[in-house]
């Protein structure tokens, strides 16, 4: 009973530790898929790359390893051209000012991985198994751009496989010896049928992400439901990513389209003024100027996605930014009879944002609440420290939102107004990821609150 026991646990782990060197494949291949279309993207739009200095192409890649890496936990990668590194980046690594050297122990192993998918060798990859951990590398090399992009992920846990299976065994021999003064015979046959389970659980998660483990009853129970959780979050964290993804498409794609369209309108509302100052004023004119300045002012948001402008993050009080933002729409709130009460964990609540842009994501959230409550209300600010974070979370007494608009309510040109843009949170949502903190909306019994989290 000791050997059958220490056999199915051995198998159990290995069939653990496949799924989640299969995942990590997995995340490794997507993450260099894109890193290699992006650098594609960025030498051919950039006619003179292969004049530019090394230090510059550097800088540039370095852009995008670090823009596409923020979207896949764990992992750190970038590219190497003749088996030097470029444009290394490690964005969600756990110090706060992210890590900026090439991994030292594995750099000869990335080179290795790097001349195999040079060579044509499909799926470059190497494993290497630590005492502790198991670190995986891909690499992918594209002939047009001559640059390698390589990706890696360090496991915690897995290790040296003979070493874990010789910790396990003599647990699981000292365990049955142990069950086997105490247990039945029946106990020690349901023991086996739930390990069974669960390892055709894992299994079959190996081919369908989606699927479900039973749970039965006991400790093989626990076990279960946590994998079951595991794999909720996952298939949560996926439709994020994929929302994001569409984000950030549509995002590149409107401040295209805004570039185009501002020259334009510029040459319109200069002919417009050069109409009135010849003609007199007039209401034709006047409402070309009107419409134009609108136009304008919508440009400037779908401006917020490039990202060209200086971010001015500084560490200061929350609470003036909070006042000044509903003052300027306290008049509007009084009409409606809305009101605020704001309340700070701290007389000095202090956090590092940009002042401009959190002014204006509280306006847009502001606004959204004094329209939701027409017939009167109040607009509660609280500001406490959470950690290293400060939250301001702004909610309302109003109607809150539908399931489904929770789902789309940060799409651009999503919105629950007849005669809104959908811009005002898509925009909101980018001011505050250019500070370096996120903007979420929390479900509630009633009302809307939206969270705004900030570096404290």
């Amino acid at each position: 009973m000791a050997l059958l026991s220490a056999l199915l646990i051995r198998d159990a782990l290995r069939g653990a530790e496949s799924l989640v060197l299969s995942e990590t494949r997995q995340a490794l291949g997507a993450a260099l898929g894109e890193l290699d279309r992006q650098a594609l993207e960025r030498v051919t739009m950039e006619t003179d790359w292969p004049a530019l200095a090394p230090e510059l192409r550097a800088v540039s890649l370095g852009g995008i390893s670090q823009t596409v890496l923020r979207s896949y936990p764990g992992i750190e990668g970038g590219y190497l051209e003749d088996d030097a590194f470029l444009g290394y980046s490690f964005p969600t690594h756990d110090n706060p000012t992210g890590k900026t050297d090439v991994p030292a122990a594995e750099a000869e192993s990335i080179r290795e991985v790097g001349r195999a998918s040079v060579a044509g060798l499909a799926g470059a990859e190497r494993v290497l198994r630590g005492a502790s951990d198991v670190v995986l590398i891909r690499a992918q090399h594209n002939p047009r751009t001559g640059l390698t992009a390589w990706t890696m992920k360090r496991i915690a846990g897995l290790g040296d496989p003979a070493a874990q299976q010789r910790r396990w065994l003599l647990v699981a021999l000292v365990a049955a010896a142990l069950l086997s003064l105490a247990a039945t015979a029946a106990t020690a046959a349901s023991l086996a049928r739930g390990v069974h389970g669960v390892k055709r659980g894992l299994e079959e998660l190996e081919r369908d992400f989606h699927h479900t483990l039973e749970e039965p009853s006991g400790e093989l129970g626990e076990i279960a439901r946590a994998v079951n959780r595991m794999t909720g979050i996952r298939r949560k964290l996926e439709g994020e990513l994929r929302r994001e993804d569409r984000l950030r498409s549509m995002g590149r794609l409107v401040a295209a389209v805004a570039h185009e369209v501002r020259n334009p309108l510029n040459g319109i509302r200069l002919t417009a003024q050069l109409l009135e100052r010849q003609f007199g004023s007039n209401e034709s004119v006047t409402a070309i100027i009107q419409e134009t300045d609108r136009l304008e002012a919508l440009v400037r948001d779908l401006l917020v996605f490039e990202r060209g402008e200086a971010v001015q993050v500084r560490r200061q009080p929350v609470a003036p930014v909070v006042e000044r933002a509903w003052m300027l729409l306290r008049s509007q709130a009084g009409r409606r009879g809305v009101r605020m009460r704001f309340e700070q964990s701290e007389p000095e609540l202090m956090a590092a944002f940009d002042a401009a842009y959190l002014q204006q994501t509280l306006l847009n959230l502001f606004l959204n609440a004094i329209e939701a409550m027409p017939g009167g209300g109040e607009i509660h600010v609280a500001a406490p420290r959470i950690g290293a974070e400060v939250l301001l979370r702004v909610s309302d007494t109003g109607p809150g939102l539908t399931e489904d608009q929770q789902e789309r309510i940060f799409e651009m040109f999503y919105s629950t107004k007849t005669d809104g843009t959908g811009l005002g949170l898509a925009v909101s949502r980018q001011l505050v990821e250019n500070m370096g903190g996120r903007l979420e909306y929390e479900a509630a019994p009633a009302g809307a609150i939206f969270a705004i989290r900030l570096p404290g």
